[in-house]
């Protein structure tokens, strides 16, 4: 009796030893950092954003804090990034890079930490995926086209890439510039500042001009600010969105990337940017990209 009550007690611990082990292994995996999941591993480039904790100079390496609940490590740090995030601590910074751990990351090559204190903590992949993402994201565009069509509440405007933009005419929020509060006709050639609405994605003219002799050779050019879907990758490709609608636009040699020390791949997902896209016939290329939040 007393061996058939041993070995039914050995396998109870057996039992409950396992289980623990599973609830452990489970509980474990849990703790993700906001933004990740189990299929990015420590394959592909992700975009870290956080607020900078501490600098370790010595390990070349920096601590950011994620919504304040996940501490994360990133080594591989210049001499010139460790001295600069030094007087930084507090403050947003996106960077780009590569997991090498469970929260130890390592800065991907020839990329640069950016500031980017509007831009949402968390953990995204830079892998380019569908653009048209279902969020409405703020910005504005800056163009000079054709009025399509036109009504006291609603304008199309035809843009360098053929495509009309249809944008809400509100009093109030419309201001007509040279028009003197009239309308324009279909056919009239305008200067449009149109603004995503936060609700819906749509646009609404924010100023309506006539374009003046001097702006004619901006005819080709748009300028948008909005929110990049995707880190730019080997394709050097900027997507974005602004409103309802995404955009992507290789960027050219020789583009004004000051803001990103002169590297395009140091552009990551969620940065709110100002690009200038010149348009050759319906193709456009961006000739200039800026961190709107510097």
């Amino acid at each position: 009796m007393n061996k058939f009550l041993s070995g039914r007690l050995q396998m109870f611990i057996v039992v409950i030893s396992s289980l623990f082990v599973m609830m452990l292994f489970t509980a474990c995996q849990g703790l993700a950092i906001p933004g990740t999941n189990s299929t990015n591993g420590t394959n592909g480039s992700l975009t870290i954003t956080g607020q900078v904790q501490s600098v370790n100079a010595s390990a070349h390496s920096a601590t950011l804090s994620i919504n304040g609940q996940q501490q994360v490590t990133v080594n591989g740090l210049t001499d010139q990034e460790v001295s600069s995030l030094q007087s930084q601590l507090n403050k947003t910074f996106s960077i780009q890079v590569t997991q090498a751990g469970t929260n130890t990351y390592t800065i991907s090559a020839n990329t640069n930490p950016q500031e980017n204190n509007n831009a949402t903590p968390g953990v995204t992949s830079n892998t380019p995926t569908n653009t048209n993402n279902g969020v409405n994201e703020p910005g504005t565009i800056d163009f000079m086209g054709t009025v399509q069509s036109v009504s006291n509440g609603s304008i199309t405007v035809g843009m360098p890439d053929g495509q009309g933009l249809p944008m809400s005419i509100v009093n109030g929020q419309t201001d007509l510039g040279d028009l003197n509060g009239a309308l324009p006709s279909v056919g009239q050639s305008v200067k449009v500042t149109a603004t995503a609405n936060p609700t819906d994605g749509s646009f609404t003219v924010s100023k309506l001009d006539i374009p003046k002799p001097d702006e004619t050779q901006d005819q080709n050019t748009v300028k948008y600010q909005g929110v990049t879907t995707s880190g730019v990758g080997t394709d050097n490709k900027l997507n974005f969105k602004v409103g309802n609608k995404s955009f992507s636009y290789p960027i050219g040699t020789g583009a004004e990337l000051k803001d990103f020390n002169f590297n395009a791949q140091s552009i990551g997902s969620g940065f709110t940017v100002k690009a200038k896209v010149m348009f050759n016939g319906t193709t456009g290329t961006a000739v200039s990209v800026d961190n709107a939040n510097s």
